[in-house]
């Protein structure tokens, strides 16, 4: 029967042929594709299995599968297999799962395992398909650990985080979020954020998200400023914020990393409350010369209010020509490094803010501050040291005088009163009493000039070493009293005496010191009177010149040389040596008086009239 034949040939090379190409697919997708028996003896191991497992087909098929296993599943497998086939009852078949499988090399991994069974000619088969996952499990456990690893971190930061959503709702509130506003993260997760925030921030947050979201204008987002939270109890506090958009896949979420400054604030108050309440004027400025920092001394030093100075450039305290050159130097410093003034202190001129220039001590340093160069400035008003050296320098310079010409001025009447007397003692002798008399007479004019000169010498030690209480003093009252005194003076008869007193009421200050000012003044216009001048007079005027007694004394006397006016208040000082003799202290002393008194003395000549005017305050 030939055509039987041709017909199961036929079938036969059909059934290879299929079997064939099953062989190929089976050997050309990814999966690991393995059957067994159903005793667990491996029939077929694509190639797929051998690239995942190590072994070559060969070496596996007809072992048991549990070779492909790892304990403790290398010892249940059999167990297992033998359990389904009595009872039916299916643990793996059927349901995919990840499990542990061996390699060749003893490795150990994981898998996603689909087994099916399968049931040809009543035979029963099972299928394994096998995925290598271990990889996806390496990545997983990475990422997992990454998010352990960054959940630790931000759990543990000292730093508040907060994530929010794009409306305002919180998704993340670390444990130091916990500490610094009283809320567990449970309580505060899925609600609006500005419930930690003031009731004045509340509606200028959602203002500010729903502006953001229309126009993308940011205030806050990428930029750090202090603002203030609300914690649980109520409390307000300082604290750093700082916010950041991050995108993830298309969602936008916003980070805020936040800090407790409260110490901090508390800190720098202490601190500026000291740097303010320093004797010493402190100023910082950046390196375009903005004044930073003006503390109250400054504002004493300088006149400017410190809003008025702080971010104005520090040149506004200079005169010229430092004012035009200080950005100058401040470039050139920057390109060079050339130091001119940093590091070191100096005298320099100040300017204040009436316009009026003082002299000044000034020490400046430079200082890093996160990487942005400050300078500071300590600066000290020397007016008064510069005033104070100046007197003692020009009290050296009187006293170098006054020692030489009262050594000269004491030691002539004294040899002239020697002399005298050995001409007395001559003229005794030859019994002329007329010509003893006579010199007796001239020794008693030098001794009266002697006494003189000693009792200006006592008023100058008492002017400026002797402090005096003030004392209420009537001005009027006091000039009549004043007049009595020096009226036995030669020609004071002839002399006019006239007043204008504006203000004769009460004032109160140092009598004896007022005294001295007041008696100077008047005789010295009765010494120097014009005996030529028929009408010769003194006119005394008294006003009140807001919070200053204004005393001022005129004469038609001889006055004082035009070339003399410049050694006008000198020691030693006699204009008019030929009319009256004297020590040439009496202007001296009255303008040491009315500078001890802080007030102001003023010579004018008018007319042909002299007058000193004394400024007194009161």
């Amino acid at each position: 029967m030939p055509s039987e034949n041709i017909d199961t040939n036929a079938l036969k090379d059909n059934l290879q042929d299929n079997a064939a190409k099953l062989a190929a697919v089976l050997n050309t997708v990814t999966d690991a594709i393995i059957t067994m028996n159903q005793y667990g003896i491996i029939e077929s191991f694509n190639r797929s299995a051998e690239h995942i497992f190590g072994y070559r087909a060969e070496e596996v098929i007809g072992e048991n599968v549990k070779i492909l296993m790892p304990e403790p599943y290398h010892s249940e497998h059999d167990g297992y297999l033998h359990h389904y086939l009595s009872t039916g009852n299916k643990k793996v078949i059927g349901v995919g799962r990840e499990v542990q499988a061996k390699r060749k090399n003893g490795n150990v991994f994981f898998m996603e395992l689909n087994v099916n069974e399968m049931n040809i000619s009543g035979t029963t088969m099972f299928v394994g398909t096998i995925r290598d996952i271990s990889e996806q499990k390496s990545a997983k456990q990475a990422l997992e650990d990454n998010q352990a690893t960054l959940q630790a971190i931000v759990d543990n930061t000292v730093d508040g985080l907060i994530t929010i959503d794009e409306v305002g709702r919180v998704e993340t509130f670390n444990k130091a979020c916990e500490v610094l506003f009283g809320y567990r993260a449970a309580d505060v997760i899925g609600h609006n954020v500005k419930m930690l925030m003031p009731e004045s921030y509340h509606g200028e947050h959602d203002g500010y998200v729903k502006n953001y979201h229309a126009s993308g204008t940011k205030k806050i987002i990428g930029n750090g400023r202090q603002v203030e939270g609300r914690k649980k109890d109520g409390t307000i506090f300082p604290m750093d914020l700082s916010i950041s958009e991050v995108d993830i896949k298309g969602r936008k979420i916003y980070s805020g990393i936040i800090r407790d400054i409260t110490e901090l604030q508390e800190a720098q108050q202490r601190l500026a409350a000291v740097l303010d309440n320093t004797v010493d004027g402190l100023i910082t400025i950046d390196e375009n010369g903005r004044i930073e920092h003006y503390n109250k001394a400054c504002e004493a030093i300088f006149g400017y209010q410190a809003s008025e100075a702080v971010g104005q450039n520090v040149k506004i305290l200079m005169p010229e020509p430092y004012h035009s050159e200080h950005d100058g130097y401040l470039k050139n410093y920057h390109n060079t490094g050339a130091k001119k003034i940093i590091g070191s202190g100096r005298e320099v001129v100040g300017l204040r803010k009436d316009g009026n220039t003082f002299p000044l001590d000034l020490s400046v340093s430079e200082v890093n501050v996160q990487g942005r160069k400050l300078y500071s400035g300590i600066v000290r008003d020397i007016s008064v040291r510069k005033k104070s050296e100046a007197d003692i320098k020009q009290a050296n310079s009187e006293l170098e005088e006054f020692a030489y010409r009262t050594s000269h001025d004491l030691r002539s009447p004294l040899i002239s009163s020697i002399g005298l007397l050995d001409i007395v003692t001559h003229y005794i002798q030859q019994g002329e009493i007329d010509g003893a008399l006579a010199s007796i007479g001239l020794i008693q004019a030098s001794l009266g000039k002697l006494e003189d000169l000693v009792k200006d010498i006592l008023t100058i030690t008492k002017v400026q070493h002797v402090e005096e209480d003030s004392q209420c003093i009537n001005v009027q009252l006091f000039l009549d009293d004043t007049i009595d005194k020096i009226k036995h003076m030669p020609n004071f008869a002839r002399l006019d005496i006239t007043y204008d007193l504006r203000f004769h009421g009460d004032i109160s200050l140092p009598k004896n010191t007022f005294a001295l000012i007041i008696e100077n003044l008047l005789t010295n216009a009765i010494k120097y009177q014009d005996l030529t001048k028929n009408n010769s007079f003194i006119r005394v005027s008294t006003y009140r010149n807001k919070t200053n007694l204004v005393l001022e004394v005129s004469d038609n006397g001889l006055g004082i040389p035009k070339d003399q006016h410049q050694n006008l208040f000198k020691m030693f000082k006699r204009f008019h040596p030929k009319t009256s003799f004297g020590s040439g202290l009496g202007l001296y002393l009255m303008k040491k008086s009315v500078d001890k008194l802080h007030g102001q003395l003023h010579f004018k000549e008018i007319e042909g009239e002299t007058r000193f005017i004394v400024v007194l305050p009161q």
